[in-house]
């Protein structure tokens, strides 16, 4: 319980009001409770599936935008347009994500955006996570327009150079990448190989650590 109190207060002074950057008291007051819904209802105070899930839900919503063909990136289209973005391949698996996930923004709608529920949930994944960074959410994004473009989530079987070429169109260098890779420390592979479902990709799925590097 203490766990998850700290988390509830470490997360909701980051509610960022743009173009501030204050904290806007308003905004924490309506989100503290969607937050204590999430950490003691979804995640349990467990570095779990369902803690892995938000995790893995950020990246897919987020890195839906091109500069070539468009998307909203971090707008919550994934959440919104999910019949037509849990048809792409790399999304494969997402369908059990947004079931776990799904039914606490329907609960939580008047007060959040499907964006901000979406980062909002991944941060406080994090703090369910021991060993994890601690990351800020800010608040204020608009409702997805329309669905990602199809193709922009990088896949495991892409080459090195397609995979560096794909995150330096939207301006991630390489060392930002290692540094996003180090997120697979608390996740598994569902669907790469349907024969192995659920395995880890370290020997420490729960925990945030460096394990994912060595392994």
């Amino acid at each position: 319980m203490f766990k998850q109190l700290s988390a509830l207060v470490f997360v909701l002074p980051l509610v960022l009001a743009a173009p501030s950057k204050r904290a806007n008291p308003a905004i924490c007051a309506k989100l503290a409770p969607v937050a204590e819904d999430l950490l003691e209802n979804l995640f349990g105070g467990e570095c779990g599936d369902s803690a892995h899930g938000a995790l893995r839900l950020i990246f897919h919503d987020a890195i839906g935008i091109s500069p070539v063909v468009g998307g909203g990136g971090a707008d919550g289209s994934i959440i919104t347009f999910n019949a037509t973005e849990l048809t792409f391949e790399a999304n494969d698996g997402l369908d059990d994500v947004l079931a776990d996930v799904g039914p606490f923004f329907l609960k939580h709608q008047d007060v959040i955006s499907s964006g901000d529920f979406v980062q909002l949930a991944g941060a406080l994944s994090l703090a369910a996570c021991p060993g994890a960074p601690k990351v800020q959410f800010v608040a204020g994004r608009p409702p997805p327009l329309a669905a990602s473009p199809n193709f922009l989530v990088p896949e495991p079987f892409n080459t090195t150079d397609q995979i560096l070429e794909r995150f330096a169109s939207v301006g991630f260098s390489p060392p930002e990448i290692i540094a996003l890779l180090s997120s697979h420390s608390i996740a598994g592979a569902d669907t790469v190989d349907p024969t192995i479902p659920g395995t880890p990709f370290d020997t420490t799925p729960s925990v945030y650590d460096t394990n994912i590097f060595i392994d």
